[in-house]
């Protein structure tokens, strides 16, 4: 990779099928790996099954009380761990962390590798070891992501800079706003008020797209055009 250790990755976040094939085709384009959190069962997380020379599956678990995942953190593991088998990267859901939480996912699934430590901007970023009872977990802090820029006062939507300080760089995007080049959390939001996310038809949010400006999805493209240049970049788990 031409001495750069970065990877992006994609939470899907229940996100209909259309967004993900999405992102998706953009970076099969492009010969850019990317490792996806995945939510939940769908034909378009089969189709990102069969790519495992780009494309590395992890679990995305909601440990959040009323999660459809279930209703204690030994429940939301095995849920799911059934979804991927054998999973080795995690980042939870609006990156819930404790000790007891890690020891669960360590006893319940095959997950090694972490990557809910997130230091916008952050330099000289390294994979360290972290030891409980559960046993050893490894960490990847990452340094970007496009939902948390928006709270940004003044959002950078240019990421490809952002590979070049020294040390690990982890990116993260959602397929939702990759696909609304989300910009601000208005047209997401007024997406959700229609119907559920995975029941959005491509129609529902063609209207609500950011065709006029910079936003996830300009930052997203830009990222993989970088990442092709590279190398094509790397899934988390061989970073650890």
């Amino acid at each position: 990779m031409t001495g750069v250790r970065a990877a992006l990755t994609l939470d899907l976040d229940w996100a209909p099928d259309f967004m993900i094939d999405d992102a998706a085709q953009a970076l099969v384009d492009r010969g850019v790996r990317a490792t996806w959190f995945v939510t939940h069962a769908s034909p378009a997380v089969e189709r990102l099954r069969e790519r495992p020379d780009l494309f590395e599956l992890g679990l995305h678990p909601n440990f959040l009380a009323g999660s459809s995942h279930g209703a204690t953190p030994e429940e939301v593991v095995a849920h799911c761990a059934a979804l991927v088998p054998g999973a080795r990267a995690v980042r939870t859901h609006c990156l819930m962390q404790s000790t007891p939480l890690h020891d669960a996912l360590l006893a319940g699934s095959d997950v090694e590798v972490d990557v809910s430590l997130f230091l916008p901007g952050a330099t000289h970023v390294e994979a360290v070891e972290q030891w409980s009872p559960g046993g050893r977990l490894v960490r990847l802090p990452y340094v970007w992501q496009d939902n948390m820029e928006m709270y940004a006062p003044r959002a950078q939507w240019s990421v490809d800079g952002l590979l070049d300080p020294p040390g690990l760089r982890i990116f993260d995007f959602h397929p939702v706003h990759v696909w609304l080049n989300s910009a601000s959390f208005e047209p997401y939001e007024r997406l959700k008020a229609t119907r559920p996310l995975g029941e959005v038809a491509p129609e529902d949010a063609a209207a609500l797209r950011n065709d006029d400006g910079p936003g996830a999805r300009t930052a997203f493209l830009a990222l993989a055009d970088r990442l092709a240049a590279l190398g094509g970049g790397a899934k988390v788990s061989d970073l650890a």
